[in-house]
């Protein structure tokens, strides 16, 4: 995969990979949280050929530094400017839930060096409003629990995991994470839980993960074309639809295609549906 490691403005190294080594201009994919750059490697066979497509790991998952106390959305900003300037050319930004809220703050601080962004999904400052009255609270509570777990096989680590408790009714009913999620999954999941710090967790389930993030003052600053997708939200989705009615209208150049079959990790749920709207929208970039 030929990685390299480039380090932040406040001292991060952050590991930067290819999942694709040909092509002539220059993709980066940017993960969600909990997971790692490694989330794309099928997806990003399936965009075209002409994109060298690369993907890092943030701050605290996978292969790059730890940096417990500086793991809101703007530390990981920090990770991503350090990548763009590291590859030092005009660079397609592709994003999913955390990875696209940086993706278009990165589009904002570095305009000449963004020639689009992609956004998958990504969560909304009122979706983080309510976050206690959803399933990604106690899965991020959970995930900070089994997070670092390299004493455990992946298999263990996934039972484990997949045993946690999103929800409990009165007459005894539970639902576990593993009957919202199937077993690759599941697996996929816990071998990022095995390299991910597990103070990653601490601002989110703090609720100071979104600390000086300006929602609105980002996406009006995203000047460069944007594809904006949202998954349903009674699937998963992080983006109610007025949210992303109002990301679209606040940038120069967006548009927005929903997916109603699917909740939040678009790539991954209907890979080949979003490939195909992915490669038709890059298709259109001069």
């Amino acid at each position: 995969m030929n990685p390299q490691v480039t380090v932040t403005s406040d001292g991060a190294g952050i590991r930067i990979f290819d999942l694709r080594s040909t092509g002539t201009e220059n993709l980066l994919m940017l993960h969600g949280l909990g997971r790692a750059g490694r989330t794309f490697s099928s997806f990003a066979t399936m965009l075209p050929e002409r994109f060298r497509v690369r993907a890092i790991d943030f701050r605290g998952h996978g292969q790059s530094a730890r940096m417990s106390g500086a793991y809101r959305i703007v530390d990981y900003v920090n990770d991503a400017v350090a990548a763009v300037k590291a590859i030092g050319a005009p660079v397609v930004l592709y994003g999913h839930s955390l990875g696209s809220l940086v993706s278009a703050a990165v589009a904002a601080q570095l305009p000449s060096m963004i020639s689009a962004v992609i956004l998958e999904d990504p969560p909304s400052a009122a979706f983080w409003a309510t976050l206690e009255n959803t399933n990604y609270l106690p899965t991020f509570a959970a995930m900070q629990k089994w997070a670092g777990r390299k004493d455990l096989g992946i298999d263990e680590l996934a039972n484990g995991f997949g045993q946690e408790v999103l929800k409990s009714w009165p007459d005894g009913r539970v639902m576990r994470i593993r009957d919202v999620r199937d077993a690759v999954s599941l697996r996929f999941t816990a071998s990022c839980l095995r390299d991910l710090d597990p103070a990653v967790m601490v601002p989110v389930l703090q609720g100071n993960w979104p600390e000086s993030f300006e929602f609105e003052d980002v996406f009006r600053s995203v000047r460069c074309p944007a594809l904006l997708m949202r998954g349903d939200v009674a699937k998963g989705g992080m983006l109610p639809e007025n949210d992303a009615d109002h990301f679209v209208s606040l940038m120069k150049d967006g548009i927005r295609i929903d997916f109603p079959t699917a909740g939040h990790l678009l790539h991954w749920q209907v890979r080949s549906e979003v490939a195909g709207q992915v490669g038709a929208f890059l298709e259109t970039l001069v």
